[in-house]
């Protein structure tokens, strides 16, 4: 990147996300011609409802509130506590009303939610599951406090060695936390550590390197150049690897854990396909991009890397146009790779490249 505050030019080793094998080629998505509803900022915001926020000493800046020290990426005010609230209930889209991929049985015992946010996922969670016990960690406590009984949150910094005890957990659940993890592998040894033998850890998060399958994504857009050069700015300001998804495999399978699988669903950008389900996925996460998603993981970190704020906007008003433009129809993937801690004694695993 310039100087000057341009976006430099995507480097050329980019990986593509890795794939999960399919059976056959998946099927072009038919777009909605006959609609532009759901472009429009006014439906956008329409599909938000506001959350009530703690009140605390906190770090602010470019109009956000960050967690006290100041050095997180994504804020924790009301815009960022909307926007997670909102993201939920797109993965609850994805996965057809279910809170997770893992088919969790009655009989789960204690569960753990790595970087719980607002805590949506675990109450509801606690809510279907009144026999177990669900403890939600996070170091920002904008957690409400009505709760279920089997519900409780713990103020935490997860990079840090974890506090649960040993093999207490039967399920422990890490989503979207891309950009806060200072080293994945050294979290996933401390989930395995208090994972129970035969226990199981789902990580979650959404692609960032967009695609399409039509042609009217163009590769050097706004949008594009946007999402390649904040993951080469994270790399380089942070030192954070905000891309974990093609590695997540091999790091679950260094950490010990066993049958590691890999899945994954389409996530529009944008509600212009016509299948009735995709299109009401895309149009909530056009309104997760919008509403937040873009503006609070760029501020903090294009800054940090030497960006005055005023260029940062001018730059994210084109990525706006681009996802506001429904002749585009891209998408992203929501991931979902698993892992089980093995029953019996294990021996080191060692994992290695294909």
């Amino acid at each position: 990147m310039s100087e000057s505050g341009h976006i430099v030019a995507p480097p050329s080793d980019v990986q593509d996300p890795v794939q999960p094998e399919h059976e056959g080629e998946e099927e072009p998505i038919e777009a909605d011609i006959f609609s532009d509803s759901g472009y429009d900022e006014q439906s956008v915001r329409s599909s938000l409802e506001s959350v009530n926020s703690s009140t605390f000493d906190y770090h602010y800046e470019h109009g956000h509130r960050y967690h006290r020290d100041g050095q997180t990426l994504l804020p924790n005010d009301e815009t960022e506590q909307d926007r997670l609230d909102l993201q939920h209930h797109i993965f609850k889209l994805v996965l057809n009303g279910e809170l997770t991929r893992t088919k969790l049985p009655p009989t789960t015992g204690k569960v753990l939610d790595v970087g719980t946010g607002t805590g949506i996922w675990a109450i509801e969670l606690g809510d279907s599951l009144p026999a177990a016990t669900i403890i939600g960690v996070d170091q920002s406590p904008i957690q409400p406090q009505w709760l279920p009984p089997n519900v409780s949150f713990e103020i935490d910094d997860v990079n840090k060695p974890w506090l649960q005890g040993e093999r207490s957990f039967d399920f422990v659940y890490v989503r979207t936390m891309a950009g806060s993890i200072t080293s994945w592998p050294n979290l996933l040894k401390e989930a395995y550590k208090v994972l129970k033998p035969g226990g199981t850890l789902e990580f979650v998060e959404f692609g960032l390197r967009w695609e399409c399958m039509d042609g009217t994504f163009n590769p050097s857009g706004n949008c594009a150049t946007w999402t390649q050069s904040f993951h080469q700015i994270a790399t380089e300001v942070l030192g954070m690897d905000f891309d974990p998804i093609p590695k997540m495999q091999g790091w679950l399978q260094d950490a010990g854990f066993e049958d590691v699988k890999l899945a994954d669903e389409i996530v529009p950008i944008g509600p212009w396909p016509r299948n009735r389900r995709l299109k009401e996925i895309g149009r909530y996460f056009l309104s997760n991009m919008l509403e937040g998603g873009v503006e609070n993981y760029t501020l903090m970190l294009f800054t940090k890397a030497g960006w005055n704020e005023t260029s940062v906007r001018a730059m994210l008003g084109g990525v706006r146009r681009e996802l506001l433009d429904p002749g585009i129809h891209a998408f992203t993937r929501a991931w979902f790779i698993t892992g089980t801690k093995p029953s019996g004694p294990t021996k080191p695993c060692q994992h290695v490249e294909e």
